[in-house]
């Protein structure tokens, strides 16, 4: 059971008819997402519960009384010449690949047109399953930010570590999703729903080795060093099926 169909087909249905998304202001570069994909959660009557500026996920829909609970990421990236800004997105709190209290979660990735305070029009959207990105447990969340004492010429500065996590976009990995409204899910789901129709699927190779650790010489100008480790779970594919509302 998952409340995903319900929300691609809401957001589906909002995109379609040019609901656009509203700037809090003209720096505003986050919310408006999060308040575009909030209206249509609630609009379907399910709860719903903002983490604020620094939560992971942005929002979880579904409580103890009513199964399931699922996490939901947002992110939204502006269209440029026709094409993403970018190919890949940044995420500060644990990426919205990891799972949290053995629950599953939820990238909705946005992208839009227009800027500053002015109505952005979506121009696509993806809600993809959070293992399209990343299968591994654990790793963001023991991943903490630090700070190294002892620098500096007397010994009383610092080297502030800021965790970060970059990925590809969900429209990097399935480009032909450019300009639709797509819902990404494992294979092994498989949705029995007349209200979608499957438009590809989507394959991805588990890696040979695990980025352990990295380390940086502070006393030149050189790259970091990674440290990998053989992954026990190396070669496996792992498939998705695509959707779109026929």
């Amino acid at each position: 059971m998952t409340y995903s169909i319900e929300i691609f087909l809401a957001a589906h249905q909002a995109m379609t008819t040019g609901v656009d998304m509203i700037p809090r202001s003209a720096n505003d570069k986050e919310y408006f997402a999060q308040d575009w994909f909030a209206a249509r959660v609630a609009a379907l009557g399910l709860p719903l519960h903002p983490q604020g500026r620094v939560g992971d996920p942005d929002l979880w829909v579904g409580d103890d009384t009513q199964a399931p609970v699922e996490g939901y990421e947002i992110k939204s990236m502006a269209l440029r010449n026709g094409r993403p800004a970018r190919k890949d997105y940044d995420s500060r709190s644990i990426n919205p690949a990891e799972p949290k209290d053995d629950r599953d979660c939820f990238l909705v990735f946005l992208l839009y047109t227009g800027s500053g305070g002015k109505p952005r029009p979506i121009h696509s959207l993806c809600i993809a399953h959070r293992d399209l990105i990343n299968t591994d447990q654990g790793g963001a969340a023991s991943h903490i930010e630090e700070k190294i004492e002892g620098f500096g010429s007397y010994g009383d500065g610092a080297i502030r570590s800021r965790k970060q996590h970059r990925f590809p976009s969900p429209f990097t990995l399935d480009p032909t999703g450019l300009g639709r409204c797509r819902l990404i899910l494992p294979a092994e789901w498989a949705p029995a729903d007349a209200r979608l129709v499957q438009v590809g699927t989507l394959e991805r190779s588990i890696a040979y080795t695990r980025l352990d650790a990295y380390s940086i010489d502070l006393g030149g100008n050189t790259r970091p060093t990674p440290h990998a480790a053989p992954r026990l779970d190396a070669g496996q594919v792992r498939r998705f099926q695509v959707f779109e509302q026929p």
